[in-house]
């Protein structure tokens, strides 16, 4: 049997994951030149191999079932770590499944729940029905490469091609190290340049918990 969450080693906590086919906004805008979806990372690389695949699958199905609240409750219950991200691939499904995870947030008042989503519609008609928690964000992403998301989205995030014109909070996972420390922006763009990225394995959050904070209104997301 498949492990139930996907260990973001970069975030420093769990997820879940299902397949990113199944994204119901996400897969049109997938094949929108300069959306925020255009290729895809969980439309690549490790995220394609069958093993993944089928994990995924069994994710999808996990948490489309009819006692997925009390399972999950169970499942976050036992990890360590405080904070959680809804979907690293994949978006949610519908209402149902929306309302699912409104009651799985309220369930487990201990822990912090990031959840980005292109599905506002979905989201919309939930909370309609249910209230979010406090213990639990929203983010709204914009569809479109630099553009800004809607100003009445509570919360949300965005894709830019300039670090210098970040909407909201930037954020520096970018030039971030495993253990926390940053490199400059300077020493970013030198090592971009001589095409040495790789080598430094950047890209984490540190100590970071900005997506996870009601109190950041906007996230924004350098393009790489």
């Amino acid at each position: 049997m498949p492990a139930l969450f996907s260990r973001t080693s970069k975030l420093g906590c769990e997820s879940i994951s299902i397949p990113a086919t199944k994204c119901k906004t996400g897969s049109k805008l997938a094949k929108i030149k300069g959306s925020v979806c255009e290729g895809c990372y969980a439309l690549n690389g490790a995220y394609t191999w069958p093993v993944v695949q089928r994990a995924m699958e069994y994710r999808l199905e996990y948490l489309q079932a009819i006692d997925v609240v009390p399972k999950m409750v169970a499942e976050l219950n036992k990890k360590k770590n405080t904070f959680f991200r809804w979907f690293d691939s994949g978006d949610v499904q519908d209402v149902r499944m929306a309302l699912n995870i409104i009651d799985i947030c309220e369930a487990t008042p201990n822990k912090k729940y990031w959840i980005p989503t292109k599905e506002r519609k979905i989201w919309q008609d939930a909370l309609k029905i249910k209230a979010l928690p406090d213990n639990a964000v929203i983010r709204y992403s914009a569809h479109m490469v630099d553009q800004a998301p809607p100003e009445k989205w509570e919360h949300s995030s965005a894709v830019i091609t300039d670090v210098f014109q970040a909407i909201g909070k930037l954020c520096k996972a970018y030039r971030t190290k495993k253990n926390g420390d940053m490199i400059t922006d300077k020493e970013f763009q030198t090592a971009k340049k001589e095409r040495k990225i790789g080598k430094l394995d950047l890209g984490h959050c540190g100590n970071c918990r900005d997506c996870w904070s009601p109190a950041v209104k906007t996230v924004s997301y350098p393009q790489h």
